[in-house]
């Protein structure tokens, strides 16, 4: 059913982005600080994080009776998601799917993505120090006790009162950026290099490996590194499969009995295309009706705007290419990223 009343006009993209960017730099200088004096278990929480690398193995917890994890699919937002499963378990922690070589990445310039969205909502940002940048392959900052203080997506979500404000777990850790894809037959990308798939579902293991030996009970993830950055959506999907329920063999696999395992994902195309290349084993779970006014409101996730700015850049560097063999490189690359789109069959 369409809109009942007509659309209120938006302003400027360019406009918008720089009123985001003047409100990250106040939120960042101003509201942070007076947050955390009012917070000691948040200035706690950024005192506490630290640069994990490439952790060990983790060792499934001493239960007498291990459960497999529940791995459920929700079109939502990640803090949103994060938030329903506090009243579940003690430790929650969600994923930051982050730049890996910017602290908080486009947040100061007034970029929207999931993690500027976590910087503009929540006490991340200063927990994120310079020095572990750019961030290892295999390495990921943990930070307990984020401080979420708005609720909402919107430009204009306020501070919550005091008493709404709750904490959550955080980890930050990057995906690559921009691999080379190819497209088969069917006209789906995949990893033109195999080093790429194995490097994915490693940093994914070394995700979950944090998880488990910082005791988290639940975790919210994503279809990380997709949209602008050009990672495969199946690729991604199949690689969390993989890791999340390995099959036996030879080796014992490392699995991740009891624990509650979430994938947000804010667009409707991107989550359908998600859990098709999943398959069995991923509950799909239908949005609430706050997910379905958000939707209705943005129409689209900032993931897919993010995208379909990149491919028309692109287009006009393949127009431009003054030699054949970069024209070639820069071709695959975009057929890459349009094939991210949802729908696309081509």
């Amino acid at each position: 059913m369409g809109r009942l009343q007509p659309s209120v006009g938006q302003p400027p993209a360019s406009f918008r982005r720089a009123a985001r960017a003047k409100r990250a730099k106040a939120t960042l200088n101003t509201l942070i600080p007076s947050l955390l004096a009012a917070h000691p278990r948040a200035r706690r929480g950024i005192d506490s994080a630290e640069l994990i690398l490439d952790p060990p193995r983790a060792s499934s917890p001493a239960s007498t009776s291990p459960t497999p994890p529940r791995i459920t699919l929700r079109v939502t937002d990640t803090l949103r998601a994060a938030r329903s499963l506090t009243s579940h378990h003690p430790r929650v922690a969600l994923l930051n799917m982050a730049s890996p070589l910017h602290p908080g990445g486009g947040f100061l310039t007034g970029a929207s993505s999931q993690e500027e969205s976590l910087c503009m909502r929540t006490t991340l940002l200063p927990s994120l120090s310079d020095a572990h940048y750019r961030l290892p392959d295999l390495g990921a900052i943990y930070t307990p006790d984020v401080l979420v203080f708005r609720e909402g997506t919107s430009d204009d979500a306020p501070v919550m009162e005091k008493r709404d404000r709750w904490f959550v777990d955080v980890i930050t850790a990057a995906m690559p950026r921009n691999p080379e894809t190819k497209v088969d037959d069917d006209g789906f990308a995949a990893y033109a290099d195999p080093k790429d798939r194995e490097l994915v579902a490693a940093k994914m293991r070394m995700v979950m490996r944090v998880c488990r030996a910082r005791g988290v009970g639940a975790v919210v993830l994503g279809a990380w590194g997709c949209g602008a950055y050009g990672n495969p959506v199946g690729e991604v999907a199949r690689a969390w499969k993989r890791v999340l329920l390995p099959k036996s063999g030879k080796k014992k696999p490392e699995t991740w009995e009891d624990m509650d395992i979430v994938f947000a994902i804010k667009d409707a195309g991107m989550a359908a295309a998600f859990a098709e290349a999943f398959g069995e084993g991923l509950e799909e779970e239908e949005a609430d009706e706050d997910d379905e006014e958000e939707e209705e409101e943005s129409e689209e996730g900032q993931e897919m705007v993010d995208l379909r700015m990149r491919i028309d850049e692109l287009r006009v560097r393949v127009e431009k290419a003054p030699s054949p063999q970069l024209k070639q490189g820069l071709a695959a690359v975009l057929a890459g990223l349009e094939a991210q789109l949802p729908g696309n069959t081509t």
